[in-house]
């Protein structure tokens, strides 16, 4: 992993060569590699709303053959079948895991070299945490977007799961207290992975909205 960081901290090194600023060259190696992961993060996304799909149709298999426990077992293993479900949700979790490591880490050896940036000209280094709580303040309002979505009514067609009160708050104030001790080199990382992350899965609601509708509705 030490071999990867590194090759990305010379990726940034590069980029700054280029841009003359350093946090103008995080934000773009960390847009090139999510766009690298981008394939993976649909696919694991298109697997997780097929899994809440399958949920949903064994919660009706359970109720409508809860007394008929063989006929219940017989189309649940139809379901299964039918479906393909597996684990490859959890296995393209586990291997983009590392390479957001690595991009990290190399981000880290950068912020290390106490570079200022005309993106945050309120933080005299990248190495040092944004006093003024606006980075993490808008790292905070890009985390809540994709927890708006389901209620938005653009996208009431896809019945999509609402996430609960309690763990809208846990992720806000987790994700916040996190941004605020992190260093600006860091916060200006997962800022830029956050708003690549909301538009992305925004992106991929669309999609799917003109994947349901029906073909002549498409062609208007």
């Amino acid at each position: 992993m030490d071999f990867f960081s590194e090759l990305l901290f010379r990726g940034i090194e590069w980029v700054y060569g280029v841009c003359g600023d350093y946090g103008v060259a995080i934000v773009l190696i960390t847009v090139f590699i999510r766009l690298l992961l981008l394939p993976l993060n649909v696919k694991q996304r298109r697997q997780m709303e097929k899994q809440k799909k399958v949920s949903e149709a064994v919660e009706s298999i359970k109720e409508k053959y809860g007394k008929e426990p063989q006929k219940m077992n017989a189309e649940l293993q139809k379901l299964y079948q039918r479906e393909g479900t597996g684990m490859g949700s959890c296995l393209i979790s586990l291997l983009q895991f590392p390479v957001m490591m690595c991009l990290y880490q190399g981000i880290r050896l950068t912020a290390a070299a106490g570079a200022a940036t005309v993106l945050l000209p309120w933080v005299p280094s990248l190495l040092v945490r944004d006093q003024t709580f606006l980075l993490p303040a808008a790292t905070v309002v890009v985390q809540l977007l994709p927890q708006l979505y389901p209620y938005l009514r653009f996208f009431q067609k896809l019945q999509l799961s609402k996430p609960s009160f309690e763990m809208t708050l846990t992720l806000l104030l987790t994700g916040g207290m996190f941004a605020f001790f992190i260093p600006s080199g860091i916060g200006l990382y997962y800022f830029t992975s956050g708003v690549f992350s909301a538009v992305e899965q925004f992106g991929l609601h669309v999609v799917m909205m003109r994947a349901s509708q029906p073909a002549a509705e498409r062609a208007c």
